[in-house]
C-alpha cells in the first residue's frame, strides 16, 4: 500500500499538518471537509471565496464552463 510519505511532498502544502495525522490518503477524507473550511477561513486577500466553501487564488485561471461547489 502507498503511504502519504511515498506519494506526496508535504513541505509543498498548506496541508502538510493536517495529511502528516494520518498513514494512508484514504484516511484523510473522514475530516477533509473541515480542514478545508478550516483552511479557507486562514487564508490571505490573495485568494477569494467565490462560493460557499470554495477559494481561489487571485492569480489561478479558471474556465467559465468550471463548475466550483
Amino acid at each position: 500500500m502507498y503511504k502519504i510519505k511515498d506519494l506526496y511532498d508535504l513541505n509543498h502544502t498548506l496541508a502538510n499538518n493536517y495529511l502528516n495525522k494520518f498513514t494512508y490518503p484514504w484516511e484523510a477524507l473522514k475530516e477533509i471537509k473541515d480542514f478545508i473550511i478550516e483552511l479557507g477561513n486562514t487564508l490571505d486577500s490573495d485568494y477569494e471565496q467565490v462560493e460557499e466553501y470554495v477559494w481561489v487564488h487571485k492569480t489561478a485561471k479558471v474556465f467559465a464552463s468550471a463548475h466550483l461547489v
